[in-house]
């Protein structure tokens, strides 16, 4: 059972339980709001949930974003192992 953190996202108090560290939860909600924020500065709607489900949109943009640019490194990489491999092999 983990601790009981205050955070505020979006000027929404929520009190969540949870093991991870206080400062990291923190930075997460910091991240969203700043993201809130660049996307209500953005655009007419001031409706919060819409501001809500666009955050959570772009944020997932930015997570599968990444996953595919990890999985074409490691692609890179593999290949780069298996080709010494085989230069060490065949020598």
């Amino acid at each position: 059972m983990g601790d009981f953190i205050e955070l505020t996202i979006m000027n929404q108090r929520y009190i969540i339980n949870s093991d991870k560290d206080k400062k990291y939860l923190e930075q997460l909600a910091s991240y969203v709001n700043n993201k809130a924020d660049e996307l209500s500065k953005g655009t007419k709607s001031a409706d919060s949930l819409s501001i809500a489900v666009l955050t959570a949109l772009n944020i997932a943009d930015e997570f599968f974003s990444a996953q595919v640019q990890t999985d074409k490194e490691s692609t890179r990489v593999l290949e780069k192992v298996n080709n010494v491999y085989q230069y060490i092999l065949h020598s």
